[in-house]
């Protein structure tokens, strides 16, 4: 006839559990902003590593993936520079200014990590070349 109430609250506590992973798993495809963010974050700290360290000349012959996440980068950042579309408006509006302030903000400050980078790289490769005075 009827169930077991131990095994009714173990149905209901699987239940349960269930239920919160799904939530969990649509609460995190549902937070576009937070995923762009993971996303961009990700981005920038490869090209940041990227560039540390390397010479500015030889990049392109040395680390020609590097270059090709750097230009990546680079594009990714120009794309959010296009203006919006009528039906992003619609459909993302204030999430889509949110993540596009937040990701120029980003780019910028890796732009000027790597230039800054590139032109203490390109000094001390200029002290390197130049004659020694004696």
């Amino acid at each position: 006839m009827g169930q077991d109430p131990d095994q009714i609250r173990n149905d209901i506590e699987d239940t349960r559990a269930r239920m919160g992973d799904t939530a969990e798993a649509l609460g995190h495809k549902a937070d576009v902003p937070g995923r762009a963010r993971e996303a961009i974050s990700g981005k920038a700290e490869s090209v940041k590593s990227t560039f540390s360290g390397a010479d500015p000349v030889g990049i392109a012959k040395e680390n020609p993936l590097g270059l090709a996440i750097g230009a990546t980068a680079l594009g990714f950042v120009a794309g959010l520079l296009i203006p919006s579309t009528k039906v992003e408006d619609e459909r993302i509006g204030p999430m889509s200014d949110q993540l596009k302030d937040e990701a120029k903000a980003r780019g910028k400050h890796v732009a000027e990590q790597a230039a800054e980078t590139a032109k203490e790289e390109g000094q001390k490769q200029a002290q390197e070349m130049a004659p020694a005075s004696s």
